[in-house]
């Protein structure tokens, strides 16, 4: 699943689209796309995990689930495509994603202090919200996306490591210095994420996603689901102790 950096790396790709009026919409999504045609396509934004495209009078949203992806001016071979739309000489595809149409106002549907990439980002909203899942796992607090908007599984396992945090660590175990680092270092991480991704050099930062070996301890690096999402961890047991007595 695509994480937030990635789709703030989408919303710069696909702006070459914006100011253009729509020539196509199509594809095999049930949504009534076709009434795009003819708007403008005035630009694109993000939420998150969110992609958010904006018309003259719809805002649709794509969320990229777990295997979706896009591409721009060139078709991907072999793949169905979920939706199409032309805007100028652009061409946008979208595969195997979730397409709806929001049916309100996106300042009323969207918390923008919470999204980790957004200039309205808030540290001190995020620390007020974490106050409040004292018992909830760091696993499980990272990954809300009302709090950490646009972390993923990659982030969560790199910010834990970076911070030597279990990840079955209990948030009410944790001093009020070390819940603000896990709040700074989410929001630092994923500008990192960013650059290093535009630069195509994500993977040789990571230090313990998908390694077998711990760079810190040179033990074994241990991979289980944990907490309540279930979600894939990596991390050292050695130099990521649970502390908190559970």
């Amino acid at each position: 699943m695509p994480e937030g950096p990635s789709i703030l790396i989408a919303t710069e790709e696909m702006s070459i689209a914006a100011g253009k009026k729509v020539t196509f919409a199509g594809g095999n999504t049930r949504q009534p796309i076709k009434q795009l045609k003819g708007q403008t396509f005035k630009e694109v934004g993000s939420w998150g995990k969110h992609l958010l495209l904006f018309f003259s009078k719809s805002v649709l949203k794509i969320h990229f689930m777990l295997w979706g992806s896009y591409s721009v001016n060139e078709k991907k071979p072999n793949r169905n495509i979920r939706l199409q739309i032309n805007a100028g000489k652009t061409k946008l595809y979208f595969y195997a994603c979730a397409v709806s149409f929001l049916e309100d106002d996106p300042d009323k549907i969207y918390d923008w202090s919470a999204d980790v990439l957004s200039p309205s980002w808030s540290e001190e909203a995020a620390l007020e919200k974490i106050s409040k899942q004292k018992n909830e796992m760091v696993c499980d607090v990272l990954m809300d996306q009302d709090v950490f908007a646009g972390v993923g599984n990659i982030i969560k396992n790199e910010v834990l490591f970076l911070l030597r945090l279990h990840p079955e660590r209990k948030l009410k175990t944790l001093s009020r210095t070390k819940q603000l680092s896990l709040v700074r270092e989410a929001h630092d991480y994923s500008w990192k994420f960013y650059y290093w991704k535009k630069n195509y050099e994500l993977k040789k930062h990571w230090l313990i996603m998908r390694k077998k070996v711990c760079p810190i301890c040179e033990g074994p690096v241990t991979r289980r689901e944990t907490g309540k999402r279930k979600r894939l961890s990596h991390y050292c047991r050695n130099c990521q102790r649970d502390e908190s007595g559970q």
